[in-house]
């Protein structure tokens, strides 16, 4: 028997589901194997339902890995001399499941890759479900929150901030001859003595103030907003929005430890959670994304989270690795 065969003994079951269906996919699997799948699989339910929970899993990530690798083969036949393959032609079966792979490397990639470049950059920065408090020389301090890159640059006639990654607090120190602004790279909050939150999404910006006010610009010289405290504006799509009112127990919850939800889609929860782990949560039924979700959460436990959204719910969760849970 190939030396690929599942080991009982080795691997939990979920493990030897995973072999198994790998194993039964190849293009050299024996009759034998395959027997031994059988006796595997009736030998208890645990193995028939962990075996299913796979099948139904590469049925959903089907699709898009057929997708990846269409795009991949359409490279590979433009190019001047592709190598041949070793041993022949791949079924269809170990194509796409290269393509999955490719898939989920891709997720945990995107996501890891900008947060190291970042930090690489930053004077101070924190992991994912970490926090730092930091005292600045004139006096300022800077709560940093989960995943959280900055660049701290004083002079004599500005102190400039650049969020490079994530969301920080900033209680200012007050001196009207150097203004003290906070940058995402587009957008600018600038104050002389306040307190207020940044937070950084790709190139959008959100802007809470807690104490006094805070003036956000964004390119053109009349493209700005005075925020005042227990307000809030979004800098989006290159444009400042309205500024409303902001719930600050909602807003700043997360110094506080907690992550609170009133009536959010369930994408946009996972996608706050997401920021607390290591790795990443993937919704793969784009209907589950938009079910609602209304929840006081504990940030220093994100795997309670997915518990409980899988109760409420009624969600099923798969782990491919400890960095990525698929739910479906």
């Amino acid at each position: 028997m190939s030396s690929t065969q599942p080991s009982s003994n080795a691997q939990s079951v979920s493990d030897q589901a995973t072999a198994w269906f790998a194993r039964l996919h190849a293009d050299d699997v024996s009759a034998g194997e395959q027997e031994q799948f059988k006796n595997w699989y009736r030998e208890s339910p645990q193995h028939a339902q962990a075996y299913d929970k796979m099948a139904l899993l590469w049925e959903m990530l089907e699709a898009p890995g057929k997708r990846v690798h269409a795009r991949l083969e359409a490279e590979q036949s433009s190019a001047p001399a592709a190598r041949p393959p070793l041993r022949g032609k791949q079924p269809p079966y170990a194509r796409r499941f290269m393509a999955t792979s490719a898939l989920a490397l891709i997720a945990l990639l995107s996501y890891q890759l900008p947060a190291h470049y970042q930090n690489w950059r930053s004077d101070y920065h924190t992991a994912p479900g970490k926090q730092l408090t930091v005292a600045l020389s004139d006096g300022s301090r800077l709560t940093l929150n989960t995943d959280t890159a900055i660049a701290v640059h004083l002079a004599d006639k500005q102190r400039n901030i650049e969020l490079l990654l994530g969301e920080a607090y900033f209680q200012v120190s007050p001196d009207k001859n150097r203004p003290f602004v906070v940058s995402n790279g587009t957008a600018n909050a600038r104050a002389v003595g306040t307190a207020f939150s940044v937070k950084k999404t790709a190139d959008d910006m959100r802007v809470v103030v807690s104490e006094g006010t805070v003036e956000v610009s964004a390119g053109k010289a009349d493209s700005t907003a005075l925020v005042h405290i227990n307000q809030q504006v979004d800098y989006q799509q290159g444009r400042i929005g309205p500024v409303i009112t902001s719930d600050l127990m909602e807003t700043l919850a997360w110094q506080r430890g907690q992550l609170i939800f009133k009536r959010q889609p369930l994408s946009r929860v996972i996608q706050e959670v997401n920021r607390y782990r290591s790795g990443q949560i993937v919704i793969l039924n784009s209907k589950l994304k938009e079910r609602i979700v209304s929840g006081v959460f504990d940030t220093a436990d994100p795997a309670a989270v997915v518990d409980g959204i899988k109760t409420t719910l009624k969600v099923s969760s798969v782990s491919l690795s400890n960095q990525l849970v698929l739910l479906y």
